[in-house]
């Protein structure tokens, strides 16, 4: 569905409905009701590290499936060459033996990584092969293809064992905090008495970090930096979570930005009495979850009542439009 189609459709459902906001990042009731994650939906990177009698192959996967999944341990890895063919056996968590590994069910929200290590062996009874891509297949899809640094001998044939796995992790980063996050408005959208304001967050800071939920939004007077903010009005309603933000976590990489969606119903669309309409200048926006707690003050005009709620957001998503992917 489009932008501008989502908030047609969403323009059309009741003006004001408050929803139920389920915890925030929770686990699904029931992790069979989770996807499987399909390879394709991944990016991957990699590092080689050497050492006498073979190398050490350290992948990091990054997921773009929203709003999450998850990953199996039958998923397998083959090595491959320039061409991307397969070379030598495949090896998996499943066929994998003593490999401690994280308790399942191994769920990743969108944005979120796994580090998977490949061991390889050299020895004498050993037919190489020249490596350079790790073909990555989930039992839903794939293969991924992640190009290795460097190309990489390894072996296909022979008794010597030639590949195995290790070290598999899914690691979170900590918190945001204030101190590393910009806000900004972006690009305003929508139709039929609803316009939409993404509210953008940004991380400016040297290293990843951990943002999740809902913003709570209140329009204010005073649209300059160090003027009096008065409040306008009551706070921006939750919104339903359907193709709108979860809320769910989001690893923000620095430079990486999300955002949540801001919803401006028109005033002339409720009776003068019941809304009382009054312009504003400003948001005051804070995030609960970042560490420490925050809040903005973000230069934004519009109409809003004061008798009624008659603004509300969803919670955050990849991305910059406030709209999931």
């Amino acid at each position: 569905m489009t932008f501008p189609r989502f908030f047609r459709v969403l323009s059309g459902l009741a003006l004001v409905v408050t929803f139920f906001w389920p915890a925030l990042a929770a686990t699904p009731a029931s992790a069979s009701a989770v996807p499987t994650c399909n390879a394709r939906n991944f990016a991957g990177t990699s590092n080689i590290s050497t050492r006498a009698g073979g190398a050490t192959v350290r992948l990091v996967l990054t997921n773009s499936y929203f709003p999450r999944c998850q990953w199996s341990s039958a998923t397998d890895y083959q090595f491959a060459s320039s061409s991307g063919v397969a070379i030598g056996p495949k090896v998996s968590l499943a066929t994998t033996k003593g490999l401690a590994v994280p308790e399942q069910p191994w769920l990743m929200n969108d944005t979120f990584q796994l580090i998977q290590h490949l061991v390889t062996e050299e020895g004498v009874q050993c037919t190489q092969k020249q490596a350079s891509y790790v073909r990555v297949s989930s039992p839903r899809g794939g293969p991924l293809l992640v190009k290795l640094a460097t190309s990489l001998g390894v072996c296909v044939n022979g008794t010597t064992k030639w590949t195995s796995l290790s070290s598999l992790s899914f690691p979170k980063p900590s918190a945001c905090t204030s101190l590393q996050l910009k806000l900004n408005v972006g690009q305003s959208n929508g139709t039929a008495g609803t316009i939409f304001y993404p509210l953008i967050v940004t991380n400016a800071g040297g290293h990843a970090c951990l943002l999740s939920g809902t913003p709570s939004v209140q329009p204010t007077t005073g649209a300059l930096p160090g003027v009096a903010h008065i409040l306008v009005g009551p706070r921006a309603t939750l919104r339903g979570t359907g193709s709108t933000g979860y809320g769910d976590s989001i690893r923000l990489g620095p430079s990486a930005k999300a955002s949540a969606a801001y919803g401006v119903v028109e005033t002339g669309n409720f009776t003068p009495s019941q809304c009382v309409a009054k312009n504003f200048e400003s948001l005051s926006v804070g995030i609960a979850n970042v560490s420490g707690g925050s809040s903005w003050f973000v230069p934004l005009s519009g109409s809003t009542c004061t008798k009624l709620a008659s603004t509300n957001i969803s919670g955050f998503v990849p991305g910059i439009t406030g709209i999931a992917p």
